[in-house]
């Protein structure tokens, strides 16, 4: 669990959907710290406990932005964040009559979470990460 406190609504979301949690305060500073070894800082995705939807509502596999990390407080992330979906790639424009180049962090991204051991999930090109939940299978190798 969070080292921070949790509220008692956050208590009860968490009992009432049967969610456990999966990554502490530590982790999620160390998964912050990390991405700074990154080529770029992935955009991101985040659903909250107490939100209905996530946010941004989509993400494109290779957005034309990046995260937007070095703003993103620690504690936030760890204390209401049920996932965060990573989008190891980015497109980047280089000349109007020049097709955009896509670069990609994958391997980068997939090595520094088993580094940290952080558990998580990669499917269809996004790695999510998950503070909270129940029933996952988390890849692992």
């Amino acid at each position: 669990m969070s080292g921070a406190t949790l509220d008692q609504k956050t208590r009860k979301l968490l009992t009432e959907r049967g969610l456990a949690s999966h990554i502490n305060d530590t982790k999620w500073r160390e998964l912050c710290a990390g991405i700074r070894e990154l080529p770029f800082p992935p955009a991101y995705q985040v659903k909250v406990l107490d939100a209905h939807e996530p946010y941004p509502s989509t993400i494109e596999p290779a957005p034309t932005y990046w995260g937007d990390w070095a703003s993103t407080p620690e504690a936030a992330l760890g204390v209401h964040v049920e996932w965060i979906r990573l989008a190891p790639r980015y497109t980047r424009h280089v000349a109007r009559l020049l097709p955009p180049v896509i670069e990609d962090c994958a391997d980068q991204l997939r090595s520094l979470l088993r580094r940290l051991r952080i558990p998580f999930v990669e499917s269809e090109g996004f790695f999510t990460i998950y503070g909270y939940a129940s029933g996952i299978d988390f890849d692992t190798t």
